[in-house]
């Protein structure tokens, strides 16, 4: 029996002779549109052809730090090819669009017509596993999930027939929808960002500062991130925007990193009449470009030739300047806060953050990056604590020790039971404080007190013990 049209079409595909099973193909299928096998083997022959492209992509990524960037070339051929796999209108549900986001997840940003198609078959695009993180020996890498919608959100910022297509609110969505589903905890926080950049330049100005003061609020040290806030008050408060990005710039140690900000910044003082500090923001960026050897972006020209750019103003004030200007930069992101002082408890088993007691009714997580050492605390000292009205701690520091409630120093005889754990009179000692050869010591411990969640009662706990000699 001789074979079907489809199947010679996939045993041409298989046997590398793609232009052949092309040539064969394209005519039949176009006459025939209602054929499933048909289309199904022409649509796994452009995916074949796809996956060629690809590997010329990568492999030139592999010398090129990651850049999988098309050129120009690639790009025409692979939209091409993605023009007939949209006129194909594959079932969803296949694992036909599955692997085409498997194939471009490395560049599928620069794709406006596949972000379009990826994001119409979201709901059955995923299977099980994909919003996990992937954990090796190096760490944490992004899900399968989020790569997906920081390609889709980058994609958006870059292309206009994207933003065209894709209206804001269908993409802030997109966006939630799969937050919902991914579970990466270590790059979580850059979707956030990227939301925030859309709703920026859709603007959405006031929704975009709702997920811009959390990313800021855990990269206080970050100039981009301070740059990001001041954007959301360009329209509003122009004042409030300069007193940001001043506050960004103090944080830059290398200018190559305080590009955006400097370009942000200068029309803004020069709009209240600080020419002077306006023209040596400009100035820094251009001496950037010139160090590097690099062909001046056209907003950076366009505000050298501003009428009141000076080339021969000197820089040398500006620091001094900035730091002037960013007075107060803290109360817009940290909004009203509270001061607490409490105790050390514990560490966290991640070595990243630790808890800090205040009473037998509060206690608050911090992340090891507020604390205002390179090193964690020790259990049992004391850090004062700001919390913002949202009940997330801010700012850690340490502090002089002082009384917290439900909280002391006692004294008495350690007894240690054959479970490991230990009494001292009514205070509960955890088996991690004690050594074997301490039982019947008399000992000094910190504690505080702490619900039993079995029991449902509050008792005494040690966190801290000494042996007194």
């Amino acid at each position: 029996m001789a074979e079907q049209l489809h199947q010679q079409v996939t045993a041409l595909r298989k046997a590398g002779n793609l232009q052949e099973a092309w040539d064969l193909a394209c005519p039949e299928v176009q006459e025939n549109p209602e054929d499933t096998y048909l289309k199904s083997a022409f649509f796994w022959l452009c995916y074949a052809f796809l996956k060629e492209v690809q590997v010329g992509i990568k492999q030139r990524a592999a010398g090129n730090n990651g850049n999988y960037r098309p050129n120009l070339a690639e790009q025409e051929r692979i939209g091409f090819l993605l023009n007939w796999v949209g006129w194909l209108n594959m079932p969803a549900g296949g694992f036909e669009y599955r692997s085409l986001l498997l194939t471009f997840q490395h560049n599928l940003e620069y794709f406006p017509e596949l972000i379009i198609l990826l994001s119409q078959q979201q709901p059955s695009l995923f299977e099980a596993g994909d919003e996990q993180p992937y954990v090796n020996d190096k760490g944490e890498s992004p899900s399968l999930t989020l790569k997906f919608a920081r390609k889709c959100a980058k994609g958006w910022q870059e292309h206009d027939s994207l933003r065209q297509r894709l209206d804001i609110r269908a993409l802030i969505a997109l966006l939630n929808a799969i937050r919902g589903r991914m579970r990466d905890n270590k790059h979580g926080i850059w979707l956030d960002y990227d939301q925030a950049k859309c709703l920026i330049m859709a603007g959405q100005l006031v929704e975009a500062r709702d997920f811009v003061i959390p990313v800021l609020r855990k990269k206080q040290s970050e100039p981009w991130a301070w740059g990001a806030l001041a954007a959301t008050y360009l329209q509003s408060e122009p004042s409030v925007a300069i007193l940001l990005f001043a506050q960004g710039l103090l944080h830059v140690s290398d200018d190559k990193f305080a590009i955006k900000l400097w370009i942000g910044l200068a029309p803004l003082l020069a709009s209240v009449g600080n020419v002077a500090e306006a023209s040596m923001c400009v100035k820094r960026a251009i001496t950037v470009y010139q160090h590097e050897g690099w062909k001046l972006k056209s907003n950076l020209e366009k505000l050298s030739q501003a009428a009141w750019y000076n080339t021969e103003v000197s820089v040398d004030g500006l620091g001094v300047f900035l730091q002037q200007s960013a007075q107060g930069a803290p109360q817009y992101l940290l909004g009203n806060t509270k001061s607490v002082t409490g105790i050390v408890e514990n560490i966290h088993q991640s070595g990243k953050g630790f808890h800090v007691y205040v009473d037998r009714h509060k206690s608050y997580s911090v992340r090891l990056g507020l604390f205002k050492l390179k090193s964690s605390p020790e259990i049992g000292s004391y850090v004062a604590l700001k919390v913002a009205d949202d009940g997330e701690v801010v700012e850690a520091v340490p502090a002089e020790a002082t009384v917290i409630t439900d909280s002391n120093i006692y004294s008495g005889e350690l007894r240690v039971t054959n479970k490991g754990f230990g009494f001292v009179n009514d205070t509960f000692v955890p088996p991690f404080l004690i050594r074997p050869e301490i039982n019947g010591s008399k000992v000094q411990l910190t504690r505080v007190m702490s619900k039993d969640k079995k029991k449902g009662a509050f008792g005494w706990k040690a966190i801290q013990l000494e042996v007194v000699d």
